[in-house]
Order: structure tokens, then C-alpha cells, then sequence
């Protein structure tokens, strides 16, 4: 092991790739010159979680070759820093140059062979593919990787390993994951950064497609799993259906209101074929229906939404607002947010207090398995419809968190929210100096969000069968919008202080409807 800082993250030059002694890979996996290039790749990667931080120590840990792959060996990169050990599924591969892969190098051999990142590897993905069909496992010093096979979806994983290599590609845009694409049949997801447990995003995906007749998300053809000798356990793989001829739902419904402000007042201008209201509301409220159905697997069936629930959500959103304002009591505000930030942090014991008074509410509804991260960048449009995405929750949870049961309307609130973002960025990509021309774009922006959003709760409500009227669900909604805001906020002053004002608009419009600001 070494000590060595995380460089920065960007592609390494292949003059600087180390070179190691001819061996064979398991040989290589085994010596000690591996460690030093595992820690220097890893910092260069998007996916790695720790660039801010000095690795101890990195060592790799086999879990068998895989067969029908060259030789490439799976496993997992485990790297100790000040905090801890973080565990990474890096699978090595010894490929040729040339041979023609887009590789992610991690050193050079003599024989001008490559030690490469084998997700990389066309050859190394598709028996990947095949392990997951034929539900294999192999198995190195007691550490396993165990697949498992849809039964609901057998014709299409057959269709998944028929694919030849020379049609598996890596998708562009890698960021905590990398996907490949298999075909136009499939997409096979590694998870990079391993979270011992349950994988939220297979359980769900899996649970759809076995058990409901939801149309609207990509089934799960099958997954991977390693098993250590500890017992615990994390996914590394996922395969699912390929979504083709479809676009990012955040970017067409920006783009088509931005379109709609430029050519003025009142016009329907955009490239949409759909209602991003009543159909994302529709298809939001059958997910959510899905997700309530009952099969007795306790993971999944719904159960009351009772005092002891409710007050944990109540602290829960609490708590999300009092470390919001604390982050804005430091924040140097422009003239536009200044009063607003200085509004709430003034009646900082009245917002708590209002939350608090949520504790006293009859609890009615139910908890179930939801989103957990539902917005519009979750969703693709293909024609008048949706597809929705990526079932692994909030990234800043914990998996015992992710799993958790709660309200639907949770998953509401970010959508909701996520309307008022698209509003806002249509209206920052059509900036005006026309003072008259910003101001009617503004009106028109925040019509197409209400009117939008009025549409969506619709046809929820409808789909869904959840009653908005009924004053306990309205008042929880207000709730689940409110800390999803004040989570906005914080992001926002950490991240992109000039978007400060979106969800701190919101904030202030909510309390003020209520009468606590």
C-alpha cells in the first residue's frame, strides 16, 4: 500500500500511464506495483467520491475471472482514507493497443499490452451479459459475483446476449455510474462506488416487472451482485431495457418553453408532441399505484401512515429548514434575494413552529416504496409519452434511507418543484435588455408553470386514486414542497449561487400563503 494524494480528476496522458513487468493479470492483480496505479486512476475518474481526500492505502480484491472475456479479471478496488475504507467495482482486462477498444488505461506492459478498466471492454461486457442470462456466479478466495436472470423478461435478455461485441458501446455522459450501451437492445449499468445492501434501483425496477403492468420504466433484465466473505454485500451490475428514440424530458420541456416565451404571449410554439401536465401526472400517479401494490413482500407492501411516521417526516423536514437558513445566514445576497433571506431568517422559531404544528394532523394515506429523486431530469420523452428513470433515490441518503416507505406526495413536491425550475431556466436562456419583453416572458414563464403543475396534480389524483382535497394530504403536500425547497436552497448556495432565487421564491410564496411569513 501507498500513501498518495487523489490527483485531480481528467483523462491521464498515456506518457504517464506506469509501466509494470510482463506477468500474467492474476499475477499482476496479486503484486504490490498495482496498487500505486489503481489509487492514480481512481482520483482521474468522475465516479470517484474521495478526490478531496488522501488514500492510505489501495489494494484490489479478486472475485474471479470471467469467462468468455480474455482473461478479464472482476473485482473490487478497496481504497482506505482518513474516513474509512470505500469499495469501487474496477474489473482489469490485458488488452493489445489497437484492437480498436476505447479504453480507460491504468498502465502499460511490455508487448505493448494494455492494463485497461474492462467495463470498457466490448469483450468483457457481453460475457456480462451472459453471466446475468444464464444466472451464473464466479467465485475467487471466497469473494463472488452472483447474477440473477428476469423471468418476466426472458425473451428480451436472450435478445441482450445475442448481441456481438462490435455493437457494444459506452454511452457518453459517465458520472457516478458507467453504462454501456448493448445494442439497441439494452443498457448494461456498472455501479462504480459499491453501497453494501440493497440496491434501491434494482429492488424497485424489479419489483415493476415482475409484479405490476407499469409500462413507463425500463424493465429489469438482470443484475449482478457481489458477496463477500463477510457476508455483506453490494450490486455492482444492473441490465435494463433500452429506451430508443427518446430525448431528456428536462431538456425538450426547457426547450420548447423557451421557444414558446421568445415567439410571445399566449402562443403554443415547441417542439413537443406531448402535455408535460396531464401526461407526466398520469404516468406518475400509475408508477405510484404500482408501487402500492400489494403482493406480501414486505419491502413493498403499503402500510398507514400513522402518528409515529408522520412526526419522523415533520423532524425530518424541520430539520432540513433550520440548517437551510443557518447556510443563508451566511450568504451575501444580491438585491433580488437580500429581503427574502433576511425574512427568514427573522422568523426562523415561526417556521419551526409551523412545522411543528404538522404533528397534529390526522394521519390518513398511506406509505409506500416511492422515486425518492423524481424530477424532470429523471423522465425521457419518447413521442407523446414518458419514460422514467433511475430508481436509486436521493444520492444524499443513505440505502436504509432510500428504502424507506413514506408518502407518495413526496415524489409530487419534486415534480412540482421541478416545474418552477424549468420556468426559470426557460426564462434565463431567452434573456432580454427589453425591460418590457423580460417582463411578459416572466408572466408568460410563471403561467406555463401553474397551469402546468394544476395539470399534473390533475391528473394524479385521477391516476393515483390519492385525494388532494382531503385537507390532511393538501397540508402534507405543503410540507414535502417546503423541504424539498429549503434542500434546493442549500444546494443552490453551495453550488450555483445565482440560482439562489428559485427556491427561495418558493419558499417565501408558500409561508406567505399560509400566513407564517
Amino acid at each position: 500500500m501507498t500513501d498518495t494524494a487523489s490527483p485531480k480528476a481528467g483523462d491521464i496522458s498515456p506518457d504517464a500511464l506506469p509501466a509494470f513487468a510482463d506477468a500474467s493479470l492474476p499475477d499482476l492483480a496479486s503484486g504490490p506495483e498495482l496498487s500505486s496505479a489503481l489509487a492514480r486512476f481512481l482520483g482521474h475518474q468522475r465516479w470517484f467520491a474521495a478526490k478531496s481526500e488522501r488514500l492510505s492505502g489501495t489494494r484490489f480484491v479478486p472475485a474471479g475471472a470471467v469467462e468468455g472475456a480474455d482473461g478479464a479479471l472482476a473485482g473490487e478496488a478497496v481504497i482506505q482514507t482518513g474516513e474509512g475504507e470505500q469499495h469501487y467495482f474496477l474489473p482489469l482486462a490485458l488488452r493489445p493497443r489497437g484492437e480498436g477498444i476505447e479504453p480507460k488505461l491504468i498502465g502499460t506492459l511490455a508487448g505493448d499490452r494494455q492494463l485497461i478498466d474492462a467495463t470498457r471492454d466490448p469483450a468483457f461486457c457481453r460475457a456480462i451479459v451472459s453471466l446475468i442470462a444464464q444466472g451464473g456466479r464466479i467465485e475467487a478466495g471466497g469473494t463472488a459475483l452472483l447474477a440473477k436472470a428476469s423471468s418476466a423478461k426472458a425473451d428480451r435478455l436472450e435478445a441482450a446476449a445475442a448481441v456481438e461485441a462490435a455493437e457494444i458501446k459506452p454511452l457518453s455522459g459517465e458520472q457516478s455510474n458507467t453504462s454501456i450501451g448493448i445494442g439497441r437492445v439494452a443498457i448494461l449499468k456498472f455501479y462504480r462506488l459499491l453501497r453494501d445492501g440493497e440496491q434501491p434501483e434494482l429492488e424497485v425496477t424489479e419489483f415493476l416487472t415482475e409484479n405490476t403492468g407499469f409500462p413507463a420504466a425500463p424493465a429489469l433484465l438482470g443484475s449482478l451482485e457481489l458477496a463477500r466473505p463477510d457476508g455483506s454485500h453490494a450490486a455492482v451490475a444492473a441490465l435494463f431495457e433500452r429506451i430508443t428514440e427518446a430525448e431528456d424530458a428536462w431538456a425538450s420541456v426547457t426547450g420548447a418553453l423557451a421557444e414558446r416565451l421568445r415567439a410571445g404571449e399566449g402562443t403554443k410554439a415547441g417542439a413537443q408532441t406531448f402535455d408535460p401536465g396531464r401526461t407526466i401526472g398520469r404516468r406518475t400517479g400509475e408508477m405510484h399505484a404500482a408501487l402500492g401494490t400489494e403482493t406480501g413482500q414486505s419491502a413493498f407492501d403499503p402500510e398507514p401512515l400513522d402518528r409515529v411516521s408522520l412526526a419522523r417526516i415533520v423532524d425530518e423536514a424541520k430539520h432540513e429548514g433550520s440548517g437551510a437558513i443557518s447556510v443563508l445566514r451566511s450568504v451575501q445576497g444580491g438585491a433580488d434575494v437580500s429581503a427574502d433571506i433576511a425574512a427568514l431568517s427573522a422568523r426562523e422559531a415561526e417556521i419551526a413552529a409551523w412545522f411543528e404544528s404538522f404533528k397534529q394532523l390526522e394521519p390518513a394515506g398511506r406509505r409506500t416504496r416511492i422515486h425518492g429523486d423524481y424530477h424532470l431530469g429523471q423522465l425521457l420523452v419518447r413521442g407523446e409519452d414518458i419514460v422514467i428513470l433511475d430508481f436509486e433515490g436521493e444520492p444524499g441518503r443513505t440505502l436504509p434511507e432510500r428504502r424507506a416507505k413514506t408518502s407518495p406526495l413526496r415524489d409530487v413536491a419534486g415534480m412540482l418543484r421541478s416545474y418552477d425550475y424549468a420556468a426559470f431556466a426557460a426564462l434565463d436562456a431567452i434573456r432580454s435588455d427589453d425591460p418590457a419583453l423580460a417582463e411578459r416572458a416572466k408572466g408568460e414563464a410563471e403561467r406555463w408553470r401553474d397551469e402546468t403543475s394544476a395539470a399534473f396534480l390533475s391528473a394524479w389524483e385521477e391516476a393515483s386514486g390519492v385525494d388532494l382535497s382531503d385537507e390532511g394530504n393538501a397540508r402534507l403536500l405543503d410540507l414535502f414542497l417546503l423541504q424539498k425547497a429549503f434542500y434546493e436552497l442549500r444546494y443552490e448556495a453551495a453550488m450555483r449561487p445565482a440560482w439562489l432565487s428559485i427556491p427561495l421564491r418558493g419558499i417565501v410564496s408558500l409561508l406567505q400563503k399560509r400566513q407564517v411569513l
